[in-house]
């Protein structure tokens, strides 16, 4: 031990060298990780760009789509996946603004990490002229949106998860909630999936698409721990649409009616 001591005296300041050498590599390492993050197919950007039934904005960072020929007053506030680009949604969320008439807008967050900034849907609620806010998120930014719906629920209707899951019981609001699987995720962890279900409304509508993976709520790829799913990424966000644009319009025509 005296050997040790002595070596350590002696080698106090390369060690607190190297020590500082090792925590900015690994710093360095995880900003460019998350600073680096899964975008959307170039096709699948260009299609919601030339959809005559939605108008596509960025702004700040966040991809903000509305109806082209409609008056929107329903919004959804959509937290992405940890490490995924905000236009890796815009294709999977085009048919609620194109046939339900929902504003919805894909968040950019720092470090592409919904943990980071739970409360970015607060401003885009301030600055929007709509009168009915829905969060919801995709992955890690499905929980986050839970979360924030928790925490603000004077703010928002409702929560919508694809392939997530609350991590924060809501169970006693009255908060309208759709949460979607995929059949074929693998990356979702499917025990506790169904531990938190218990988590949400009695009410709350649960459904899981066949034929669907992680990626495929999105329209990216390389998701790590991701299976192929035998379905293509139109058929997945049709399927996808089928579920969401009729839970929508159901919501509005009951608020409505």
């Amino acid at each position: 031990m005296g050997h040790v001591r002595t070596w350590l005296r002696r080698n106090r300041e390369r060690l607190a060298v190297w020590s500082f050498v090792i925590v900015f590599v690994a710093i360095v390492g995880v900003l460019l990780y998350f600073g680096t993050p899964f975008h959307g197919s170039p096709e699948s950007i260009q299609a919601v760009q030339e959809n005559d039934q939605v108008a596509l904005q960025v702004v700040g960072g966040d991809y903000v789509l509305t109806p082209a020929n409609a008056t929107s007053a329903t919004g959804l506030v959509f937290y992405p996946g940890a490490r995924v680009h905000p236009d890796a949604y815009l294709s999977s969320v085009a048919p609620l603004v194109a046939e339900a008439n929902v504003t919805v807008v894909v968040v950019k967050l720092p470090l592409n990490l919904a943990v980071l900034e739970r409360g970015a849907a607060t401003g885009v609620m301030q600055e929007s002229a709509v009168d009915q806010w829905y969060v919801g998120g995709h992955s890690l930014g499905g929980a986050m949106a839970c979360r924030y719906a928790k925490h603000n629920p004077d703010r928002v209707s409702g929560v919508v998860l694809f392939g997530s899951y609350c991590d924060q019981s809501i169970e006693e609001t009255d908060l309208a909630v759709l949460s979607v699987a995929g059949e074929a995720d693998t990356v979702l962890d499917w025990g506790t999936y169904a531990q938190t279900t218990g988590n949400l409304p009695a009410n709350a509508t649960v459904r899981t698409i066949p034929g669907v993976n992680h990626t495929q709520f999105g329209s990216y790829t390389g998701q790590p721990g991701d299976q192929p799913s035998g379905t293509t990424y139109a058929v997945a966000h049709q399927r996808l649409a089928n579920v969401t644009v009729s839970w929508f319009q159901q919501a509005q025509s009951e608020r409505t009616g």
